[in-house]
């Protein structure tokens, strides 16, 4: 009699274990909102949830490059919007002294405002970014990696823009030494030859910031399909081991409820058990 009660106490008590046991589960899925709280509850969705956080984390990576890129990509823009208004004027600055009737110090003046241009497109040449970094590189351009296997360049290497074909520095510094030249002839020759190549140089960064342009709107594209694919993982991964709190609040309280019917009728059945086993 002894033995038997023994078992059925023991069977209570792995029953009421297992409630237990049950509610506890229960309740770590709805504080953490997941049906799969270890790779043995679903091996198959555990790995495919693993598969799909690997790739939210490298894309998390790749937005922060891009963010990184596209921010190094309207530097430049602005810098070469600057560059451009330069040019222009420096072109400006040439047609007026192509004017026979200016005196010579109508030429200066105007050499030292080229002059101070020259000054000016070295400093935008020079620019850095905010690593301290020279934001147009002269040892290759900049690559970015923003996807599976892509990298971009967000910004052109230096000698594009500023020296090839072009050296634009170098165009304004000879057109202020040109129009103050004494004579007439090789005045006329030497200036007529500095406009040609700052009339090239407003083109080529013309087409630079176009470029600039060009890059902008791929980085804008590949942050697009990353944010896309971002609420397509999240989707995913929320299918394979969200919880549904409903259907598991619902079985917590009717596992609680058995588990404190089941603890009244130990408790009383206990009392007379010890008594039978002490008589």
């Amino acid at each position: 009699m002894i033995t038997g009660t023994r078992h059925r106490l023991t069977l209570e008590i792995n029953r009421q274990t297992k409630l237990a046991q049950d509610i506890a589960r229960a309740q770590a899925e709805v504080a953490t909102g997941k049906r799969i709280l270890a790779p043995s509850d679903d091996p198959i969705g555990a790995a495919r949830v693993s598969g799909i956080a690997r790739a939210q984390a490298n894309e998390a990576t790749w937005l922060r490059n891009i963010d990184t890129a596209s921010g190094l990509a309207a530097r430049s823009d602005t810098v070469l919007k600057s560059v451009g208004l330069s040019l222009e004027r420096a072109n400006e600055l040439m047609v007026a002294a192509a004017n026979d009737t200016l005196s010579d110090a109508n030429r200066a003046t105007i050499a030292t405002e080229l002059r101070s241009i020259v000054d000016e497109l070295t400093s935008l040449r020079d620019t850095r970014d905010e690593r301290g970094e020279p934001l147009f590189r002269t040892n290759g351009a900049l690559e970015v990696p923003v996807n599976e296997g892509v990298r971009i360049a967000p910004v052109a290497e230096r000698a594009a823009i500023f020296e090839a074909p072009v050296d634009i520095i170098a165009a304004i510094a000879a057109a202020a030494t040109a129009i103050t030249e004494a004579d007439p002839a090789t005045r006329k020759a030497a200036s007529a030859a500095a406009l040609t190549s700052i009339e090239q140089g407003v083109t080529q960064v013309a087409n630079a910031r176009a470029d600039q342009g060009v890059r902008m709107n791929r980085l804008d594209a590949l942050r697009e399909g990353l944010l896309n694919s971002e609420v397509q993982l999240e989707e995913q991964r929320a299918a394979l081991e969200a919880a549904n709190i409903p259907e598991i609040v619902a079985r917590m309280e009717s596992r609680r409820l058995s588990l404190e019917a089941a603890q009244a009728i130990f408790a009383r059945l206990n009392k007379s058990s010890l008594f039978d086993m002490i008589r």
